[in-house]
């Protein structure tokens, strides 16, 4: 049996492997670190991207499935879509057709209103402006400050074009803001 081994490391070559790792490892921790950092920001983005798309989606679907007559401003960032008349069509049998009658009058007593307009709601003990839709806000995490929606400055319009500027933020994205623009017509 033999005690002594010539096997084991040197304290050259420990001291080798030491030099080696220190001049490595910071350049391994810079890549893993900058990469976290670029996951995040992206994640961010696309967070971002996908509540402008929602918000934006949902101001649409306001606009074609509500029935309106005119559109109008109700202040900064607010718009309101007014039904003030109501229309019936009703089916007529005749002897050998069939005609449908088309009664458009003011049947309401008040004018049915939808407003979409840009608030500030408080999440997680942080104010952050949001759109809401009929009182209701809309789910997103982003933050619409200084965001705007424009459409018939000059009074009622019953066809126009809305304009939609999102300046989107998020509590993960540290430098800058995401500006978005779109419009659509109606």
């Amino acid at each position: 049996m033999k005690i002594l081994d010539e096997k084991g490391a040197t304290l050259y070559e420990l001291l080798a492997v030491m030099v080696i790792l220190m001049i490595v490892l910071p350049v391994i921790y810079g890549v893993f670190s900058s990469g976290y950092k670029l996951y995040n920001k992206v994640n961010a983005e696309g967070q971002l991207r996908d509540d402008a798309d929602y918000t934006a989606t949902m101001i649409m679907n306001a606009f074609y499935s509500t029935p309106f007559d005119y559109v109008r401003s109700c202040g900064d960032n607010c718009i309101e879509l007014v039904d003030s008349e109501h229309t019936t069509v009703a089916l007529e049998e005749g002897e050998q057709q069939s005609f449908y009658s088309i009664d458009q009058s003011s049947v309401y007593d008040e004018e049915k209103v939808t407003v979409i307009q840009l608030t500030d709601k408080t999440v997680n003990d942080q104010t952050i402006s949001v759109f809401e839709i009929d009182g209701a806000a809309l789910d997103v995490q982003s933050d619409f400050s200084n965001s705007t929606i424009t459409g018939c400055e000059g009074g009622p319009c019953e066809n126009g074009i809305i304009q939609l500027h999102f300046n989107l933020s998020h509590k993960r994205l540290a430098e800058g803001n995401l500006e978005l623009d779109s419009q659509f017509g109606f």
